[in-house]
């Protein structure tokens, strides 16, 4: 809400969203950090932590689309890319889920792993409004499109 404001002035809001979104960025990490360490890993826990990244990211990614007065805002096609490469994964679970009637995680890996921490750096940089931002959407967006391939090809083979 902070992001996406009636008032006219949306600039004044940019740093709320940015504190908004590194604290919920920063408490996914620790989330993670503390069930890596504790072995405290569930089933729901390997579903929510994924899921709960995309609903932030996108929310993100989509939200900065309705904001005219960012400066430094990707192209649009940076923001389809993301919203794409997650939509392809979701369906295939879905492909997944339809060929062999159970639903089975997608492990994570480090390219994913590096594409989320690149997504969620690009997005708070674009909420900083840093004039380099755009090395680092243009990174995100490679990462995004490599990740989405490997996750594809490394997970095809479920289907059979």
């Amino acid at each position: 809400m902070a992001l996406i404001s009636s008032d006219t002035d949306q600039a004044r809001y940019l740093p709320i969203a940015f504190v908004i979104f590194v604290l919920a960025s920063l408490s996914d990490a620790v989330d993670g950090l503390v069930a890596r360490l504790s072995r405290n890993k569930t089933r729901l826990g390997q579903f929510l932590d994924p899921f709960a990244d995309k609903v932030l990211l996108l929310t993100g990614y989509l939200g900065i689309l309705f904001v005219p007065s960012l400066i430094f805002r990707p192209p649009l096609w940076i923001t389809v890319v993301i919203v794409f490469r997650d939509g392809i994964i979701i369906l295939g679970l879905l492909m997944i889920y339809m060929a062999s009637g159970t639903i089975e995680m997608l492990r994570p890996n480090a390219l994913g792993k590096l594409t989320t921490f690149f997504q969620m750096t690009t997005l708070a940089l674009i909420l900083l409004q840093w004039p380099g931002t755009h090395y680092f959407w243009n990174v995100t967006a490679g990462l995004t499109l490599l990740s989405g391939i490997v996750y594809i090809v490394r997970d095809f083979n479920k289907l059979s």
